[in-house]
């Protein structure tokens, strides 16, 4: 199967990644406890462990791993292998972006956070070979879709251990020729912004199951050469289609046309650490002047209006919806910041990484703004590796951001914008903010836990770190031949599943 990638991938390390380029190939590479469902975005099946048991309260849970998983070497994947894995990703050396996610264990944020040195004292255990204990921080009964997602996978000592220390983020053992997985394939060559080629891996457990012979992911980042190549059958599967060429497509190819709504937000972020965006003013103004209607009519991409930093579609959870521009009081709080007019203000720029959609996005914004506004903001667009590097290091002043989910909670988002977490671009920091997820965590009662979630967001949005624009929703081609290609609800897809049609 050959699928385009958008861009190439930064690292293809499970616990390194944090980008759809990265995860759509390791997620391939390496399995585990569960897997996604293709048929049900919310439920998972059985992968590293072929059954589990949890205690009433969703606090203990016991892991059964299967006897016959193997690491591509040949040697047994083990209980310790996901305690080797979740203790490198939350050492605090590697400095995993990912790691917040883990933090649902017991006292993990304290050992990721450096609070406590000792790993034993994190809920982590495996009291013999093919048996797994997690002991969690907080009720979660959305745990399992959480272990799917590569920040729980586990890795190969051995390979890693050969490759540099646990800490050393610049090791290079998730590289071709060194990569120890436990996947349903093996990385087989990589040949940067060619492609990377992965078959199948005859040492995975339910390797007889697995029809396709191999994936080669390409790295295309223009829409229009990416849909070139599908109508030329050099593609099965592109990231996108261009917003002016939809509606052909679906007249010429209705059965290869593909659109999800996935659980996403696309936001604004803005860096608060420095002038202007340390005037609260000033980051009102610029979301007041945003007409979030206008901007998804423009694009004509199938996004919806959002308001919140949760999208629509948590069952029970109250998004928030979409607020109408007023460039009235835009203007006066821009006004009382001491920029009369737009007279004054900084030149800025809004970073994205170097994407058509994302820069169309960031022209219609930037114009919303010098029209309402008077200001002139300029649309600064880089590579993919160097963009996370920027963002990453706070080297931005406005910059796109994204966040899909893995599974049905809001934590998964407002997780993010907690004091020094790992994710958290913008430098935002309100202790009330932290207290009221801390105490939301600790809620059995799913109702109640929800409102605070929403009192928690609500805040949060008072402040304005991020300005809110639509979901993220993704209109694709696919052969028509594929099978088993699935549902998801953040883009990836388990590809020991998929085939071709054979008539």
């Amino acid at each position: 199967m050959i699928i385009g990638n958008g861009a190439d991938p930064k690292t293809l390390d499970p616990h390194l990644l944090i980008g759809m380029p990265e995860a759509n190939i390791v997620s391939a590479l390496s399995e585990g406890l569960v897997v996604p469902d293709p048929d049900s975005v919310n439920e998972v099946r059985p992968g590293v462990a072929e059954r589990w048991v949890h205690s009433s309260d969703f606090r203990r849970w016991t892991f059964h791993l299967r006897k016959d998983a193997r690491w591509s070497d040949g040697t047994p994947v083990t209980a310790q292998d996901f305690v080797y894995g979740f203790h490198r990703m939350l050492t605090p050396e590697l400095g995993a972006e990912g790691a917040d996610l883990l933090h649902v264990i017991r006292n993990a944020r304290a050992f990721n956070r450096g609070e406590i040195d000792d790993f034993g004292q994190v809920g982590v255990a495996a009291p013999d070979t093919h048996r797994l204990e997690l002991t969690l921080e907080y009720p979660a009964p959305y745990l399992l879709p959480m272990l799917a997602g590569t920040n729980f996978f586990p890795v190969n000592r051995a390979a890693v251990e050969a490759g540099g220390d646990m800490g050393d983020s610049q090791n290079r053992w998730a590289s071709a020729g060194n990569y120890v997985g436990n996947g349903p394939f093996l990385l087989s060559e990589w040949h940067v912004n060619r492609f990377i080629l992965l078959e199948r891996n005859p040492q995975y457990w339910d390797a007889a199951n697995v029809a396709l012979n191999g994936i080669r992911f390409v790295p295309i980042e223009d829409p229009a050469a990416e849909v070139d190549a599908f109508l030329k059958g050099e593609l099965h599967v592109t990231q996108t289609i261009p917003e002016g060429s939809v509606a052909e497509l679906t007249r010429t190819h209705p059965d290869s046309v593909m659109r999800e709504d996935m659980l996403g937000a696309y936001v604004y972020t803005l860096n608060v650490r420095s002038p202007p965006f340390d005037d609260l003013r000033v980051r009102k103004a610029l979301a007041l002047a945003i007409d979030r209607t206008s901007l998804v009519n423009e694009l004509k991409s199938g996004q919806k209006p959002i308001g919140g930093f949760v999208p629509p579609g948590i069952p029970g959870y109250d998004a928030v919806p979409a607020p109408a521009p007023n460039l009235a009081a835009a203007r006066e709080l821009l006004a009382q910041a001491g920029y009369p007019g737009g007279r004054g203000f900084p030149r800025l720029s809004v970073l994205v990484n170097r994407y058509p959609f994302h820069e169309t996005v960031a022209r219609i914004v930037t114009r919303q703004w010098q029209d309402g506004l008077g200001i002139k903001v300029s649309v600064q667009a880089e590579p993919w590796k160097d963009y996370l590097d920027s963002t990453g290091d706070g080297d931005f002043q406005i910059a796109r951001s994204g966040w899909v989910a893995g599974y049905y909670d809001p934590g998964t988002f407002l997780d993010i914008m907690v004091t020094d977490g790992l994710n958290n671009e913008s430098g935002w920091s309100d202790p009330a903010y932290d207290a009221l997820l801390a105490k939301a965590r600790q809620t059995a009662d799913r109702p109640t836990r929800l409102a605070l979630m929403r009192e928690a967001e609500d805040m949060m949005l008072a402040q304005q770190p991020v300005i809110p624009l639509m979901n993220y929703s993704q209109t694709y081609l696919l052969d028509p031949r594929v099978k088993g290609w699935g549902n998801s609800i953040n883009g990836n897809h388990v590809y020991k599943f998929i085939s071709f049609a054979t008539n």
